[in-house]
């Protein structure tokens, strides 16, 4: 009889954790985290859809964060900056905090790249050109068909 799984004790318990980790760490990075190979880590995926779960609905989470990140940037956004010194004033030493308002203006690329994924005009920027490599494909794979008789 083989060593018992560390799964029980090691994993099962941190499937919410492991959901978070998701948009910080990489599936071996996670593995190393809760303590266990990365070997096994992946034949745990394999038996326990309750892991498969935790890193799917993770990957799920850091897409729609990373979607919105996107769609602020595509469309520009205010921020606030807070820069914090110390000055001497009068011999005292007094902790000074300036808060400035920024504004960060649309993303030209982001803008492109969303447009591309989100709108059926957008999707082939140059249609001429990947028209001609589908019909050099089928012209290779008849030759190649041709070839083969």
């Amino acid at each position: 009889m083989g060593r018992k799984s560390r799964y029980e004790s090691h994993v099962q318990p941190f499937l919410e954790q492991v959901k978070e980790w998701y948009g910080l760490l990489n599936e071996s990075q996670i593995a190393s985290k809760l303590g266990v190979g990365a070997t096994s880590f992946e034949k745990y995926k394999r038996e326990h859809a309750e892991l498969r779960e935790a890193l799917s609905r993770g990957k799920e989470e850091l897409v729609l964060e990373l979607k919105s990140t996107l769609k602020k940037k595509a469309k520009g956004f205010e921020y606030e900056e807070t820069k914090t010194y110390i000055r001497s004033v009068d011999g005292k030493e007094t902790k000074i905090v300036e808060r400035y308002k920024r504004y960060s203006p649309p993303d030209t690329g982001a803008i492109h790249l969303l447009l591309k994924n989100l709108d059926e005009t957008w999707r082939n920027d140059d249609r001429e050109t990947m028209d001609l490599k589908r019909q050099r494909l089928e012209m290779e794979k008849e030759k190649n068909e041709a070839n083969n008789w």
